[in-house]
């Protein structure tokens, strides 16, 4: 009931008002157009304005969350601080080609704050400062390279989240379990909107968001005191960890800038070999079933 409840809020939540960011981001022009870029495969502008929803509800549990002390102390200000900052970040990077290296300085701010707010990983502190600033730039990039196809982000990171729910709810963490059940249902509801032929995206407004969610999440599962506790975490956030390190590698041997992108992608390994977009996506999204039920196993080991 802890769980259903709130995942049955994100799911009605994104339903009605997906249609309404659509409408807004038409009337605004916020809209990812392709205009001859090779890595934009769509062929018409379409609103990415998804993770507008996903911020503003979320926002709105924290603080509702904390005034009526369902939780306490200064961690859910640095949650909703330091995701703002991602968000911030995110539709900054939307509107205009944000430079690499002020993203990463924008990403670590987002994990600085966690911290600073006391979230960070459990382990000796120095280890603990640069391994959760390493973990919230590190799931924010992976989830944004995962953003390739309609509906591959948002699912591979709903998968992650009920991962999570359930890892939270038996570590009797009850704001863990709510907010990684409000998050799924939004995620379900904008899937909708969202699966090929996709009528919205998320945008990096929404992929930076939920990959700093998810950051937060590992981290406060994650201990360095067995190593079971430490690579669950891991598997769980799942194929964008990766697929990252894949993409670092591969541009390391090529060469190129570690922020370049490409259409080298496991994904578009796959639909180059034949496969539909939607056969693409759904075998990403057994792939993550997979890792992510192999990570709540390992770390329970």
């Amino acid at each position: 009931m802890k769980s259903i409840i709130p995942f049955g809020i994100g799911f009605l939540v994104s339903l009605w008002m997906i249609p309404w960011m659509k409408k807004l981001s038409l009337r605004f022009g916020y809209l990812d157009r392709s205009e001859g870029n090779p890595l934009k495969i769509h062929q018409w502008p379409i609103p990415h304005s998804g993770g507008f929803v996903f911020f503003a509800t979320v926002s709105l549990f924290i603080v509702i969350s904390f005034a009526l002390g369902e939780c306490h102390g200064f961690k859910p200000m640095g949650l909703l601080l330091g995701s703002g900052v991602a968000f911030g970040l995110g539709v900054w990077a939307d509107l205009k080609t944000a430079i690499p290296y002020l993203r990463f300085i924008g990403q670590t701010l987002a994990g600085v704050i966690l911290i600073l707010f006391g979230t960070q990983i459990e382990t000796v502190l120095f280890i603990a400062i640069p391994l959760t600033i390493f973990y919230v730039v590190g799931a924010m990039n992976a989830i944004n390279m995962e953003d390739g196809l309609d509906g591959l982000a948002g699912g591979v990171a709903l998968i992650s989240l009920v991962g999570f729910s359930f890892l939270s709810a038996l570590r009797g963490e009850s704001f863990g379990v709510t907010l990684a059940s409000l998050l799924t249902g939004l995620l379900l509801g904008f899937l909708f909107y969202n699966f090929h032929p996709s009528s919205i995206f998320m945008g990096d407004n929404g992929s930076y968001f939920l990959g700093f969610i998810l950051a937060y999440l590992a981290v406060t599962v994650t201990s360095l005191d067995h190593f079971s506790t430490f690579l669950g975490p891991i598997l769980i956030i799942g194929a964008p960890v990766f697929e990252a390190a894949h993409a670092i590698l591969r541009r390391l041997k090529k060469g190129v800038p570690l922020f370049t992108g490409d259409r080298s992608h496991f994904y578009d390994q796959l639909t180059q070999k034949g496969l539909t977009v939607r056969q693409t996506v759904l075998l990403c999204w057994g792939i993550q079933v997979i890792l992510v039920g192999t990570g709540m196993w390992v770390y329970f080991l």
